[in-house]
């Protein structure tokens, strides 16, 4: 009995104990560093966007943060000079930070970090910008509604003649290149390379559009409207919308410099275009009747086609309605042995009527 015992209490350890791994340390809590820092001069004001991250760098998800806005002009340790502008903000929320413009000619350098509970994230690049006088903006906006959307036309501002490039001093005589493999002859330096040409700057001007209850935020186009071009088509608003607009002069696409915004205007988009006329028109001459059919409208908005009738010399009388799906009427009527012409027009939702049909004679003998 006492072996029983013992035996069942050297088990009982062995029974309870099952076998654990080493403790794992803890996720990292540091934040991911802030996306898509960009720089923009607008009027007369520097503006910095970025995306806030969503998670920290040990994927753990990231409650509201606190992200600093890094500026110094050119010059120095850029951690040690640098004046910071503090917001707090949600994961993944896309934020702006404003200054006001510089002289003209500084050079200023950008930068930004996250913190959460206290961790910082890592530095982004420091992003650098000269700023520009800035330019006036165009005028004379002008916002027409057409069958299609909307076509914004504007008159360009006068720009500033760009200061020629300075005339660069001869060089000397060029030193035949030593062929390869071979030392330059003694006394003698290599043949400077040549200073890789700048990449054109793309300028015009940008579009922006909002709705009445928000703000401008992206262009209408990917690109500045080049200069000499004053018009562009928004088709991307429906009937009933309002949309408001402004229109920007721009220096320099990226990094962008444009102006402040040109007056705002605003404008309804109704339907007020009459659809197309219907085409096809044929009359036939039945036993009793005329009967008139057409062709049917590819028009989204159709309402309804209006069937008219005249004689020679008398103005044309509406004698038939028929809804969309319609496209025969039989016109019981009309007098034998009279000549009549016979239009038909399309009606859209909002009673916009198209112009006549091309006229059809006909005649019941």
């Amino acid at each position: 009995m006492k072996k029983a015992l013992l035996l069942l209490a050297v088990a009982s350890p062995l029974l309870g104990c099952g076998k654990r791994g080493d403790p794992r340390p803890p996720l990292p809590r540091t934040p991911q560093p802030v996306g898509e820092l960009a720089v923009a001069q607008r009027g007369d004001k520097l503006e910095m966007s970025l995306t806030t991250p969503r998670t920290s760098t040990g994927g753990e998800r990231l409650a509201v943060l606190e992200v600093e806005f890094l500026y110094a002009p050119s010059g120095g340790d850029f951690a040690k000079v640098a004046e910071k502008i503090v917001q707090r903000a949600a994961p993944g929320e896309r934020l702006t930070e404003s200054l006001p413009l510089p002289t003209a000619g500084t050079t200023m350098r950008f930068s930004a970090r996250a913190r959460s509970r206290g961790e910082p994230s890592a530095l982004a690049p420091v992003i650098s910008l000269s700023v520009e006088s800035p330019p006036p903006p165009p005028t004379a906006l002008v916002a027409r509604p057409q069958s299609g959307g909307i076509t914004l036309r504007w008159t360009p501002a006068p720009l500033p003649e760009p200061t020629p490039a300075p005339i660069p001093t001869p060089s000397p005589a060029a030193t035949p290149s030593p062929s390869p493999g071979s030392s330059p002859a003694p006394g003698t330096s290599p043949s400077p390379r040549p200073s890789p040409t700048p990449k054109p700057r793309l300028s015009g001007a940008f579009v922006y559009r909002r709705a009445a209850s928000e703000a401008y935020s992206r262009p209408l186009t990917a690109v500045p409207v080049p200069t000499g071009n004053t018009t562009v088509d928004d088709a991307s608003i429906r009937f009933g919308e309002s949309r408001c607009y402004v229109v920007r002069t721009v220096l320099s696409a990226d990094p962008l410099i444009e102006s402040r915004d040109s007056e705002e205007v605003c404008v309804e988009f109704k339907d007020a275009f009459p659809p197309a006329a219907p085409t096809g028109v044929a009359v036939l001459a039945r036993e009793t009747a005329l009967e008139v059919s057409w062709s049917p409208s590819s028009e989204e908005d159709l309402a309804l086609y209006r069937v008219y009738r005249a004689s020679k010399g008398v103005t044309p009388a509406p004698v038939a309605e028929l809804p969309a799906t319609e496209t025969t009427f039989l016109d019981k009527t009309a007098p034998r042995g009279n000549v009549f012409y016979y239009t038909v027009t399309a009606v859209d939702k909002e009673g916009n009527e198209s112009a006549p049909s091309k006229p059809m004679e006909a005649q019941l003998r």
